[in-house]
């Protein structure tokens, strides 16, 4: 069955609004991958991912030295019988500190889905980071993959 771009992109929409956490790929400046579970949301109808880290961390640290980054996101349930179910997306593309009036909309996008993170969020030490996607790689059916490019990276 030959998935069209439109149901590509709404079962990229939909996992994407159901999963709370993903694995971000950053690089260290010898290029060493890092890989950190951050909390997530989609913005900007899947041009742009959020998510908000601590500025003294290696991920932000890596991020101000190599913006390019992916971030993977799955709908797996460790059971051996789900495999042929499981839908993982990596969204790659260009991430920074979002800052001024530029963050208000996106904190309070994340914070619409993770209420319980508002002290963290509005930290002084935190930062709000917009990935501008280029493209999504979708895997379903173990082994199948599919290409979702992105329109124009909208913002950032």
């Amino acid at each position: 069955m030959v998935m069209t771009d439109r149901a590509l992109k709404a079962a990229v929409k939909q996992l994407m609004s159901t999963q709370l956490y993903g694995v971000l790929a950053t690089a260290s400046n010898s290029g060493a991958p890092h890989c950190s579970i951050v909390a997530f949301v989609s913005a900007d109808d899947l041009a742009g991912l959020v998510f908000v880290t601590p500025r003294n961390t290696r991920k932000f640290t890596y991020i101000g030295a190599r913006p390019q980054v992916s971030l993977f996101v799955d709908n797996r349930s460790d059971q051996a019988d789900d495999l042929m179910q499981v839908i993982g997306v990596e969204a790659s593309g260009i991430a920074h500190e979002l800052s001024g009036g530029e963050a208000g909309p996106y904190r309070e996008l994340f914070l619409a889905k993770y209420p319980q993170m508002s002290g963290f969020v509005r930290a002084p030490g935190s930062a709000i980071v917009r990935i501008a996607v280029d493209h999504y790689d979708v895997v379903d059916r173990f082994q199948h993959v599919l290409v979702l490019p992105v329109a124009s990276r909208g913002r950032g």
